[in-house]
């Protein structure tokens, strides 16, 4: 197993931007001259019915929002089994995104991952992926959910304290979401996605506030609940009921620390004024511990996180995947504890909160 030849928690901590891991990190064959992932604040969103003319209509609108910002860090359209044409474009010379669509069969995979790599197969900070099931599939009785996966580097966020929260509310409106969650994450090499897992489930070890997994993993078990918690956690408004009601979120999540944006289908809560990567070695931050506990029950049973280990390389699969999901978990007779310790955490401020709280 290779070395690494940098030390990543030293760079997260005080240069992630700067972060650029070489592919294959970790994996037998060591790393490789292309970029395989780098850090970015990213948000998943599970929904249905993405076979039929008005949600398709919806994804096309959350691109043209994202490709609004995004446009210029464009460069690379991959397309999983696309039903005409190749299935990589420059971004510069590809159709748009609503031309493609309006060409395809409700049994067509709609399948586009927008990056920004200088390689077709390198990891870019910004990217739009979306992945919506084929018409036969959406109609069987269980068989998962469609998901939507975008980012914007850290430092963009850092300068535009809003702007990721808008996008996600506003995707979730659109797509009527049944549940996500959005904070920290790394981009992985799209097309490279097995090599560069590893070190995704290294770091994952060493931040317990790291989003992992590849989205149309985790949308095979959408269907049996939430996923996690994280920076920005989405409900639909059956799950908000299960717990207790909105009532209950308010009493349990103070307002000084979390924000509720209504986004009609369900609701979004943000966890504190910025995403937070949770280093394993210090004390678990309440504001992802208290949303946790009381959206435990929601949590679908189990996660597909990881491809299967090759050559002993590291990876969220079976126990390690049942452990990543139970990282903000506690006793009950903690909770007071935790409480008391979010009185000296970071409150919200109205240049890092929506208007149009709850």
């Amino acid at each position: 197993m290779s070395e690494l030849p940098f030390n990543p928690l030293e760079l997260m901590r005080e240069h992630p931007e700067k972060m650029r891991v070489p592919g294959g990190l970790l994996t037998k064959q060591g790393p490789q001259d292309y970029v395989g992932s780098v850090p970015a604040i990213t948000g998943t969103l599970f929904f249905n019915d993405a076979h039929l003319p008005d949600v398709r209509e919806a994804i096309c609108t959350c691109f043209d929002e994202y490709e609004a910002v995004a446009k210029a860090h464009l460069t690379w359209l991959w397309r999983e089994e696309p039903p005409d044409g190749p299935d990589k474009f420059a971004y510069t010379k590809a159709p748009t995104m609503r031309s493609m669509v309006k060409r395809m069969k409700e049994n067509d995979l709609l399948s586009f991952t927008y990056t920004s790599g200088e390689q077709p197969h390198d990891a870019g900070e910004w990217i739009f992926d979306v992945s919506g099931m084929r018409g036969w599939e959406a109609k069987m009785i269980v068989r998962g959910t469609s998901a939507l996966r975008f980012s914007l580097p850290l430092l963009y966020v850092e300068e535009n304290p809003t702007a990721f929260q808008s996008m996600f509310v506003s995707f979730a409106k659109r797509l009527k979401a049944l549940h996500g969650y959005g904070g920290l994450g790394l981009v992985l090499s799209s097309v490279r996605l097995s090599d560069n897992q590893p070190f995704e489930a290294f770091l994952a070890d060493k931040l317990n506030g790291l989003d992992v997994g590849h989205p149309v993993a985790g949308a095979m078990h959408a269907h049996e609940g939430i996923k996690t918690v994280s920076w920005l956690t989405a409900m639909n408004y059956e799950q908000v009921e299960k717990i207790g009601g909105l009532s209950v979120i308010r009493s349990e999540l103070p307002l000084d620390w979390f924000a509720l944006y209504n986004y009609d289908a369900g609701l979004v809560i943000q966890a504190g004024p910025a995403p937070e990567a949770a280093p394993a070695d210090q004390p678990k931050p309440a504001r992802l511990v208290l949303p946790n506990m009381l959206l435990k029950e929601l949590r679908a049973p189990k996660v597909s996180l990881h491809y299967a280990s090759k050559d002993g390389e590291p990876r969220l699969n079976g126990w390690t995947a049942e452990q990543w999901l139970k990282r903000f978990d506690i006793e009950d007779a903690e909770l007071m504890a935790y409480k008391s310790r979010l009185l000296n955490e970071p409150k919200l401020t109205t240049a890092t909160t929506l208007p149009d709280c709850q």
